[in-house]
């Protein structure tokens, strides 16, 4: 898993294994809070349909953190205003670049957690394909009746 799909995991995923993975790293090495959490606004950038080119189309704002562990920064930030969760990403992230012996049966729970979210979202997506309206024209529905 690389680094972006470790952080949609744990931020789209349940919130007990964010905790609990950084409570692990807690109890076991110091954690120096480099820059506290705090709200920052940054440009959202999209792309145009059309065009293919980029766009900014506005202001995000975002909880951001930084902290060091073993001498290993690590950066934490979502969308929102979320200092606790911010500082657990950062100290998730400090770990895992420190490649510290406590991060080793992470990659196994965070594939785990990756399936469960996407099982979500595909009954979420089967709900809402249930709910698709199929507009036929009259001719097509009561022309064939001949």
């Amino acid at each position: 898993m690389n680094r972006s799909q470790i952080t949609r995991v744990l931020i789209e995923g349940d919130r007990e294994l964010l905790r609990k993975l950084c409570g692990e790293i807690e109890s076991r090495y110091p954690v120096s809070i480099v820059r506290a959490p705090e709200k920052s606004l940054v440009m959202s950038k999209a792309r145009d349909s059309v065009s293919q080119q980029p766009f900014f189309i506005g202001e995000v704002l975002i909880t951001e953190c930084t902290v060091a562990v073993e001498g290993t920064h690590g950066f934490g930030a979502l969308i929102g205003e979320d200092a606790e969760k911010a500082y657990e990403l950062a100290v998730v992230d400090a770990a895992m670049n420190a490649k510290l012996p406590a991060t080793e049966g992470w990659i196994s729970e965070l594939l785990q957690e990756e399936e469960r979210i996407a099982a979500r979202l595909r009954k979420k997506q089967s709900m809402v394909m249930r709910t698709k309206v199929n507009f036929d024209t009259m001719e097509e529905s009561y022309g064939k009746r001949s």
